[in-house]
């Protein structure tokens, strides 16, 4: 079958087109491994810089359908900076990170001055999306598929948004962080899912004879933290920000860095990326 020249160059340009696309969108929820490129990379601890502390962590959502409740519809923000500020300043900024979908932009974007959510008014998970990311009660969690006593590499990794009861367990709404199965980073977990149902585990320190992972206790340590690369460079200058500081800012890259961090952190094996 002939085929015009024309035609069959569109063809090309929009495939590759799709294959940038979904290139483009393979970071978000991706687990660090032994020799990817950015292994090495100086990680800096988010810091109390500006009028919103960026060292602030906050999970909140806009209520799109304005029903009053945390569902599907809704559009989940991982913030730096917004945990001490009225309710009513609790907004969508710039260089939020979108954990949900919607519209133009994927799971894993980080909102830009010109998007159109820009300014809509936040709610926060219930009941305390401030504890992160060792989760007590909503905040990140893993799923131990294998079994062994601690995070491994195949372990998929969760953000609990509704309260959990005593026993942490995978509910309606609750958001992927890393992929599961055919289900992608960014999506809701279902009632009908195959992980629905599934008991979770902290991040936080082995105790105990068993070496397993401590699920009690109201101060567990924990051994994940949010971090980010400076890409930009950019340094606070002078007070009232810590002098010396790295500035999370545009361009910068967040990572869910597993280890307590130490005097040189850096990106390592299953660090999380969470950008798109």
């Amino acid at each position: 079958m002939y085929m015009k020249p024309s035609i069959a160059i569109c063809i090309f340009l929009s495939l590759a087109l799709i294959s940038g696309l979904a290139e483009a969108q393979q970071n978000f929820g991706t687990k660090v491994k032994s020799g990817d490129s950015d292994v090495g990379l100086p990680l800096s601890p988010f810091a109390p810089i500006g009028g919103f502390a960026q060292n602030g962590y906050w999970v909140s959502y806009w209520d799109l359908n304005a029903n009053g409740l945390y569902d599907d519809q809704d559009v989940a923000y991982l913030q730096f900076g917004s945990t001490n500020i009225p309710p009513a300043q609790r907004i969508v900024r710039a260089n939020n990170i979108r954990l949900t979908g919607w519209g133009p932009y994927p799971a894993g974007s980080y909102v830009k001055g010109s998007d159109s959510d820009m300014g809509q008014q936040l709610n926060t998970v219930p009941p305390a999306a401030f504890a992160l990311p060792s989760a007590a009660p909503a905040g990140f969690y893993y799923l131990d598929v294998a079994g062994s006593a601690g995070y491994d590499i195949g372990d998929p990794v969760y953000l609990k948004a509704l309260s959990p009861s005593t026993t942490l367990t995978l509910g309606t709404n609750d958001i992927r962080i890393t992929g599961y199965d055919v289900f992608p980073a960014g999506s809701r977990v279902s009632i009908t899912d195959p992980d629905a149902g599934k008991t979770l585990t902290q991040f936080t320190t082995p105790v105990g004879a068993n070496g397993g992972p401590r699920l009690t206790g109201p101060f567990p340590t924990p051994i994940a933290t949010l971090m980010f690369y400076n890409a930009n460079g950019d340094i606070a200058q002078s007070p009232p920000n810590p002098v010396g500081s790295a500035i999370f800012d545009d361009g910068d890259l967040v990572y869910f860095h597993v280890g307590a961090g130490g005097a040189t952190p850096a990106v390592g094996p299953n660090d999380i990326r969470l950008y798109d």
